[in-house]
């Protein structure tokens, strides 16, 4: 008799979701064929533009969400934050973990 291994209770349609401020929380579409699509995107772009964040972040969280955050006006730190969380969130990482690897990506 085979053995079944069970991941059912692993397998879940529930979204992350990004958390900016009081008010501010944004669902992450972290599908596979919305992530296929994310990189096939980013392939094709400059990843020194600074356009590609928006163009990111109207991918996997909607054009109302990166509409509302464009219109915040926030520091090029804080969308730094914004993408190391929305990378945590699509690989199932901690915020932290996802943090320290880009920090030390980014010194090398």
């Amino acid at each position: 008799m085979s053995k079944i291994i069970d991941i059912s209770a692993k397998l879940t349609n529930e979204r992350p979701k990004l958390k900016l401020a009081e008010g501010k929380v944004y669902e992450i579409d972290d599908r596979k064929n919305n992530i296929i699509l994310l990189n096939q995107k980013m392939m094709n772009e400059n990843l020194n533009d600074l356009n590609v964040i928006d163009n990111m972040i109207n991918i996997v969280l909607g054009e109302d969400a990166a509409r509302e955050i464009n219109d915040m006006n926030l520091p090029v730190v804080a969308y730094q934050s914004i993408m190391i969380a929305i990378m945590a969130a699509i690989t199932g990482e901690d915020y932290e973990v996802a943090e320290a690897r880009f920090r030390k990506e980014t010194i090398l």
